[in-house]
C-alpha cells in the first residue's frame, strides 16, 4: 500500500515525505542528464541509492512519478514567486509586472537542472487516450488567464496604456518560455542580463502614449 493511499486520511510521515523528495530529486538529474526516455526507475533508483521497490512504495509507476516532478517544479515556483509579487502588488501594477517577469527569470536561473528535465517530461508523458497530460490548451490558459487580468486591471487604474491583454501576456510567457530553453541548451547565456532587456521592453510596451 503507497503512503498515498493509507485509510482514514492519514497523512504521509516527515520520513515519508523525505523519501518522497529525494526520489524526485534523483528523477531531475536522471533526466535532466540522460533524458526522458533513458531515465529508467532501475536508473533513478541507483542514482537514489534505494532499491526500484522503494520507487513503487511511494509512486504507481514512472508515468506517475514523472507527474509529480512536474507538479512539483510548478509549486516550487509558485510558491518562490507568490510572497514577490504580493509585495510588488503594493505598489501598483508596473511594479507588479516587473516582479513577475523577474521572479520567474530567477527561479529559471536557480532551477535550469529541474527545468530541462521537466521540459523533456513535458513533451513525453500522455493521458490514457494517448495525448500529452501537460502540454494543452487548457493548462496554457490557466497560466495566461491571470497575468492578462493582471495587465487589464493595470489598464482600468490607468497605470498602463493601450494594448491587447491577452495577445500580450501570451507574448510574455512566450518570452519566459524562451529564455527556459535557452538556459537548459546554452550553459553561457546570461539570464540576468537577459531579465533587465526584457523588462525594460514590457516596461515601455505597456506606458501610456501621452502625444
Amino acid at each position: 500500500m503507497r503512503p498515498e493511499n493509507k485509510p482514514d486520511g492519514q497523512q504521509r510521515s516527515f520520513i515519508e515525505e523525505a523519501r518522497r523528495r529525494q526520489i524526485i530529486a534523483a528523477t531531475v538529474e536522471v533526466v535532466s542528464e540522460l533524458g526522458y526516455a533513458n531515465a529508467s526507475l532501475a536508473r533513478i533508483a541507483e542514482r537514489a541509492g534505494i532499491s526500484k521497490g522503494v520507487i513503487s512504495y511511494h509512486f504507481d509507476g514512472k508515468d506517475e512519478l514523472m507527474s509529480q516532478v512536474v507538479t512539483q517544479l510548478y509549486v516550487s515556483g509558485s510558491e518562490f514567486m507568490a510572497p514577490i509579487l504580493t509585495a510588488a502588488i503594493a505598489d501598483g501594477y508596473r511594479a507588479a509586472l516587473h516582479a513577475y517577469l523577474s521572479s520567474n527569470l530567477q527561479f529559471i536561473d536557480d532551477n535550469k537542472s529541474y527545468v530541462a528535465a521537466v521540459g523533456d517530461i513535458v513533451l513525453n508523458v500522455r493521458g490514457p487516450d494517448g495525448t500529452l497530460r501537460f502540454d494543452t490548451a487548457d493548462g496554457e490558459r490557466e497560466i495566461i488567464a491571470p497575468l492578462a487580468a493582471a495587465l487589464a486591471e493595470g489598464q482600468r487604474t490607468g497605470e498602463f496604456g493601450d494594448f491587447d491583454p491577452s495577445v500580450l501576456a501570451r507574448l510574455i510567457r512566450d518570452s519566459i518560455d524562451g529564455v527556459a530553453v535557452r538556459a537548459v541548451r546554452d550553459p553561457d547565456f546570461d539570464v540576468r542580463r537577459y531579465r533587465t532587456h526584457l523588462i525594460r521592453m514590457y516596461d515601455a510596451v505597456t506606458r501610456k502614449d501621452d502625444r
